[in-house]
């Protein structure tokens, strides 16, 4: 299991108005995924702990001129330790967020947040009503541990919605993530069935 603190939230020394704490130390953005990255970290395996790193492709639309920006995050190594998720915070802090403007974020992940991880956003969407958080996830991560269930469920208490990745999805996120030539999206085996193992979890996690 993941040790306490891993996540790189101990790093997060900024805090903003609303509570919640950012740090200005984290890398920018990159803007697609390698095709071979996103069939490797994004398959939706049921044994899948050889895949350590979390990746999260990203789209953020201000309500007011419904102006875009995208990319994907992945968990951060230096100058310091920051996961997926917390390295999006915190460049959201820094560049994106103000408090007189809308914004809708929608996230592509291939693992759920971790229970650190989740009780940052929890924070964050409490303190920040002006930003509505929808989360794609290819898999469920540590579903079995409590404290992981817990975390899921605070982000949802806190208003994000948490959805399961189907074909639909993953195509979407193949269009608009992945350098990919035109290719088209060439799914795995039981990838519709392995969607609907992950949705029956999380619907029993969430109810």
């Amino acid at each position: 299991m993941e040790r306490s603190g891993w996540s790189g939230r101990g790093w997060l020394e900024q805090v903003c108005p609303e509570g919640c704490r950012w740090t200005s130390r984290y890398r920018e953005p990159m803007k697609r995924l390698f095709q071979n990255t996103f069939y490797f970290h994004f398959k939706n395996l049921h044994d899948a702990d050889h895949r350590r790193k979390t990746f999260l492709c990203f789209e953020v639309k201000r309500e007011e001129d419904n102006k875009l920006r995208k990319g994907f995050f992945l968990n951060q190594v230096s100058p310091y330790r920051l996961h997926a998720e917390l390295r999006f915070l915190s460049w959201f802090h820094d560049t994106w967020l103000w408090p007189n403007e809308s914004y809708q974020v929608t996230w592509y992940v291939s693992w759920s947040p971790c229970m650190e991880c989740a009780e940052q956003l929890a924070t964050f969407l409490a303190g920040h009503r002006n930003v509505t958080l929808t989360i794609y996830v290819a898999r469920l991560y540590y579903h079995q541990w409590l404290p992981y269930r817990k975390g899921l469920q605070a982000l949802v208490n806190e208003g994000a919605r948490v959805k399961v990745m189907f074909f639909h999805d993953f195509l979407d996120c193949w269009r608009r993530f992945v350098y990919n030539d035109g290719d088209y999206f060439s799914p795995w085996p039981y990838l519709n069935k392995n969607s609907l193992d992950h949705l029956k979890i999380l619907q029993k996690i969430l109810e």
